[in-house]
């Protein structure tokens, strides 16, 4: 019984050069027969598994480009298809520069109660960096609107790690997040993904990432700043200042919990196995409305060891950790002390372990 929604909007103005998600500019396609491929998407798995849904999450892509009218025919008929009275939370990712007041008044209308705002930076330089289009003064207009519209569950996204950023830089960001009614943070160490366009200007050395020893200033740097304003951490990236903040749709995924995801390039999970859908909007609407087949591009069925495999590691990625007894005897009892927690009968990274999660997960798995 699928407990999660993911909806993938591939739809954007523009392809941001560190961004590896499934996403279009100038689409073949238009918004009315992708919702339509995503309704009949549902209707296919509707036929096939339970729905028990706590969470509704559109991604993207820029699902803000969007009209908000566009997502209330959508709920209107997808309310047909499966039950929607037990959803706890309605996220929606927002671009600072796509909606206005009244566009967030009619979200709440709809039914949406949580905004992921792709805030990147309050620093001008640093959306220069990033190749963003918005400014800093679309992204607090985005926060205020939406929070004046009857918002109260706003999260932010932030990119550190930047070229030539310094810890007094990043707590630049943090004088202004901390006058705004935002309740959630993501902070995201800046990834160069291989086939993106950062990568090849990485590699041709047009765009200089900072030092081990500057991302360690920067991390701890950032760890200060979210203390001081009481967001707590409850993910390796994501912060929060309370628990009733807390990304419902996304503590699914690192709980391993079943989930649904519709969309071109969208993952799913039941339990068992994942699988994906096709990476080509025009593929994935003629599989759907044409051939009336399921959009699937592959699928990776997990035995009960690669299973656990994969809780360790979505587990470990919160800081609610894992039952100790998964990694007994896996790691070197200074490592433990080191760069783990206890808590009881379960274990999880301590702050530095986060740091150099990835190295200790190598080790482990």
């Amino acid at each position: 019984m699928f407990e999660g929604l993911y909806i993938h909007i591939p739809f954007c103005n523009q392809k941001c050069p560190y961004c590896d998600f499934f996403s279009v500019v100038g689409s073949p396609v238009g918004f009315e027969e992708y919702f339509e491929a995503l309704l009949r998407e549902v209707e296919y798995y509707a036929d096939l598994y339970g729905f028990g849904l706590k969470t509704v999450y559109f991604g993207g892509g820029t699902p803000s480009v969007v009209p908000p009218k566009v997502y209330e025919r959508f709920f209107h008929r997808l309310g047909k298809l499966i039950d929607l009275s037990r959803v706890e939370e309605i996220t929606i990712e927002v671009n600072p520069e796509s909606y206005s007041y009244e566009d967030f008044k009619h979200l709440r209308e709809i039914g949406f109660n949580r905004l992921s705002v792709g805030v990147q930076s309050f620093v001008e330089r640093n959306l220069k960096v990033l190749e963003r289009k918005h400014s800093v003064k679309h992204s607090l207009e985005t926060v205020e609107n939406a929070h004046r519209a009857g918002f109260e569950n706003i999260s932010v996204d932030l990119i550190w790690g930047l070229p030539d950023q310094t810890p007094e830089l990043l707590r630049e960001e943090f004088k202004i997040l901390k006058t705004l009614p935002v309740k959630h943070l993501s902070a995201y160490l800046l990834t160069v993904y291989e086939e993106t366009p950062l990568h090849s200007m990485v590699e041709k050395g047009v765009f200089k990432l900072p030092s081990e020893e500057r991302i360690e200033e920067l991390y701890y740097t950032l760890l200060e700043e979210t203390e001081k304003l009481n967001f707590k951490r409850y993910e390796i990236s994501n912060f929060t200042l309370s628990e009733a903040y807390q990304s419902k749709h996304n503590l699914l995924y690192w709980r391993l919990k079943p989930f649904l995801g519709i969309g071109a390039g969208a993952w799913s999970f039941d339990g068992k196995k994942r699988w994906h859908n096709v990476r080509n909007i025009r593929l994935y609407v003629d599989k759907v409305l044409k051939e009336k087949a399921p959009p699937t591009a592959g699928e990776i069925s997990l035995d009960e060891k690669e299973l656990l495999r994969e809780a360790i590691i979505m587990g470990l990625r919160t800081t609610e950790g894992v039952p100790f007894e998964w990694i007994k005897g896996k790691l070197p009892e200074e490592v433990i002390e080191e760069f783990f927690t206890l808590k009881g009968e379960k274990i999880a990274f301590n702050d530095r372990g986060f740091l150099i999660s990835n190295a200790l997960l190598a080790e482990l798995i």
